[in-house]
């Protein structure tokens, strides 16, 4: 199992990237490309990354649950599902107010798309983009300081 070491970037505000630092390549693997980018699930993570926020709640909770080796994976999986929970609750509660629903779910669109595009284009130098509060909950759930069943 590969252990990747994270040093936080900022202050978790929305935009703020954490840098994931692949271990260090052993004298025998050093022409494996792949340090860093072992996963369970035998996809790669440029493309199992933004997979999980593909369908919300339920593609993160699948990648959650399979995927076991790769940090980077799990991170962008558990913004994925805490992104979709914090949509469905902020709807749900502000029901009532005329259209605001309907614009947190746009937001919701627009910072969906975001994750995938930068969970895509940062898998090569596994960089994470966080999401301010909803990143920084992922981030405490993959690296273990919040303890939840998965």
């Amino acid at each position: 199992m590969s252990s990747h070491r994270y040093e936080a970037v900022g202050d978790g505000n929305i935009g703020v990237e954490t840098e994931v630092v692949a271990p260090a390549a052993d004298a025998g693997s050093m022409n494996d490309e792949s340090v860093g980018y072992e996963t369970s699930i035998p996809i790669h993570p440029k493309i199992l990354a933004p997979l999980s926020y593909i369908i919300p709640l339920i593609s993160g909770l699948v990648i959650i649950l399979l995927e076991r080796r790769n940090t980077y994976v799990r991170l962008h999986a558990w913004q994925a599902v805490v992104l979709s929970l914090a949509v469905g609750v902020l709807s749900m509660l502000l029901f009532w107010v005329p259209l605001v629903p309907t614009l947190i779910h746009l937001a919701s669109l627009v910072a969906t798309a975001v994750c995938m595009f930068r969970a895509w284009k940062d898998a090569d130098t596994l960089t994470f983009f966080k999401l301010g509060v909803v990143g920084d909950f992922a981030e405490r759930q993959v690296l273990g300081s919040t303890v939840l069943p998965f």
